[in-house]
C-alpha cells in the first residue's frame, strides 16, 4: 500500500518548522523522517479502512480530497495530546473522519477515485439468479 501523504506533502501544507517541532523531541529543529513515514502509513491505512467499503484498493488515482484527509489525520496524530478540542488540527481531523464515514456509508462519493463516475459505484441493490419456480400459478389451477 502506498501512503496517501508524504513528508513533502506535510511540509507543503503545515510547514517544515511545525513538522520538526512535532517530531524532534530534542531540539525541535529536525524532521524525524521515520516518524513522519510511520504516521503517514498509519493515516493511509485508516483512510483505506473506510474506502474499502466502497472502492477497490489500492486506488489507481488518489483524489485531492483523500490526500487532504490523510494529511489532516497524520497531523492530528503527530500532535498527540497537544491538539486541543478547539484547535484547527482537531476540527480538520473531525471533518476528515466525518467525511470518510459518509463515503463508507454511501452518503458521499469520490467521483475521481479510480477514474470512475459516481454512477459506477457499488449500489445497495441485490440481484438474485435462481432456477425457475417449481410451484407456479398454473400448477394450482389443476388442483381440486
Amino acid at each position: 500500500m502506498a501512503a496517501y501523504c508524504t513528508k513533502a506533502d506535510l511540509v507543503r501544507r503545515f510547514g517544515a518548522l511545525e513538522l520538526a517541532q512535532l517530531t524532534d523531541d530534542t531540539t525541535g529543529q529536525v524532521v524525524d523522517d521515520i516518524e513522519v513515514a510511520a504516521v503517514c502509513a498509519t493515516a493511509s491505512s485508516l483512510v483505506d479502512a473506510f474506502l474499502a467499503t466502497r472502492f477497490a484498493l489500492p486506488l489507481l488515482t488518489v483524489p485531492d480530497l483523500v490526500k487532504g484527509w490523510t494529511e489532516d489525520i497524520a497531523r492530528y496524530r503527530l500532535l498527540k495530546d497537544n491538539a486541543g478540542p478547539d484547535s484547527s488540527a482537531r476540527r480538520n481531523y473531525d471533518e476528515a473522519m466525518k467525511l470518510l464515514r459518509d463515503v463508507s456509508r454511501g452518503r458521499a462519493g469520490l467521483p475521481d477515485a479510480l477514474g470512475i463516475g459516481a454512477d459506477q459505484l457499488p449500489s445497495d441493490d441485490v440481484e438474485v439468479d435462481a432456477p425457475d419456480a417449481v410451484f407456479t400459478a398454473e400448477l394450482f389451477e389443476y388442483m381440486p
